[in-house]
């Protein structure tokens, strides 16, 4: 049964986002096309979708929400993931290959020549990543927020109803406007239902192991390009943030102590996740400011961000369109910064609904 558990984790946690991410590397550079940049693009467009189809049926699902909820986002999410399958291998029909075409100068198994010290940083970095998962894993953290965030997560399990009902009471509520936007505890629920754990053990237990090593992929991504002309400092770079991380623990607000006592909380994935994207997907648009697919990613993660946290949204946005003025300046091209507002377009509709579900414009 454990073996069946871990299957289905690696399935839905790992398999299913790596192939929805597929359908984005045809719009990305050569360069780009990755099994980590796909990871993380079909991590963004999962959450997007989560949001899209997630939405309405909170709002309007007043009975059976979470049930609904499956039989609609399932059907989506394994859609996508086929067609991203399907991407992939008419990329290998057309000769390209991507990155399944093996060993070569630019292939991604092609690792680089390492020096001594660059491995041993390395192995170092490594180190420091298993410690933090393992520490993370049997010394698991519990706060006041669990009280909230954990068990909306077990009641959409148990009860089938999104944030319908008072955590603290186990009542019937009326909609918790405030948070019912946020989908990512629900998203850890379907997570352990099609898994066959309950939604605790996923939050406490398996979130931690997965996104741990995935806003690492991320730091990694982002040190690729500071670095792209001194790779032999990445390494550096890497084992620098991990003991940042480690030792970020200075005050309960910082998202060092999100990222490692928090893991499986929206707002630690607004923190170490969606801001970090943002400011990857930027540096890469500072010397391909016309490749569409970045453009792209950039919009579906201003959706995203909502399912971590509503500030989260606002927060991508401003940091779009400060990073498109800065551009603008830098690069003199309006354009840029026209391209950016675009982006901000499915963040600001989330904004929108937001505030009209808050001032009870909705009637929900």
């Amino acid at each position: 049964m454990i073996i069946l558990n871990i299957c289905s984790l690696v399935i839905w946690l790992f398999l299913i986002p790596f192939c929805i991410g597929l359908v984005a590397l045809p719009f990305l550079g050569k360069q780009r096309r990755r099994p980590g940049v796909a990871l993380i693009a079909g991590y963004i467009f999962q959450f997007a979708l989560l949001e899209l189809v997630g939405i309405p049926v909170v709002i309007y699902g007043v009975y059976n929400g979470y049930s609904r909820f499956i039989k609609i986002y399932t059907p989506v999410i394994v859609f996508f993931a086929l067609l991203g399958i399907w991407v992939l291998l008419c990329s290998r029909k057309k000769g390209e290959g991507w990155f399944l075409s093996g060993k070569g100068k630019d292939g991604v198994w092609a690792f680089p020549e390492m020096s001594t010290e660059g491995k041993i940083l390395t192995a170092l970095f490594l180190l420091l990543v298993l410690f933090q998962m393992y520490m993370a894993f049997t010394r698991a953290s519990f706060d006041g927020d669990d009280a909230y965030f954990g068990v909306q997560a077990v009641v959409a399990q148990q009860l089938d109803s999104l944030y319908r009902v008072n955590p603290y009471t186990g009542r019937s509520a009326p909609l918790d406007v405030r948070h019912a936007l946020a989908l990512f505890p629900i998203w850890e629920a379907y997570i352990g239902t099609l898994s066959g754990l309950h939604a605790t053990v996923v939050c406490h237990s398996v979130i931690p192991l997965v996104l741990i090593p995935f806003t690492y992929l991320l730091y990694y991504q982002i040190g690729s390009v500071l670095f792209q002309k001194k790779k032999e400092l990445l390494p550096l770079f890497l084992v620098l943030i991990a003991l940042w991380q480690l030792f970020g623990n200075i005050s309960v607000y910082t998202t060092e102590t999100f990222f490692l006592t928090r893991t499986w909380q929206g707002k630690s994935f607004a923190g170490n996740v969606v801001i970090p994207a943002v400011i990857w997907i930027f540096l890469l648009l500072y010397d391909h400011s016309k490749e569409k697919g970045l453009w792209i990613l950039l919009g579906a993660l201003n959706l995203a961000g909502g399912a971590s946290s509503s500030l989260a949204v606002l927060l991508s946005c401003l940091m779009s369109v400060g990073f498109g003025f800065l551009f603008l300046i830098s690069k003199k091209e309006f354009g840029i910064l026209v391209r950016s507002a675009f982006a901000c377009i499915s963040g600001g509709l989330y904004v929108v609904l937001y505030l009209l579900l808050t001032h009870g414009m909705l009637g929900v």
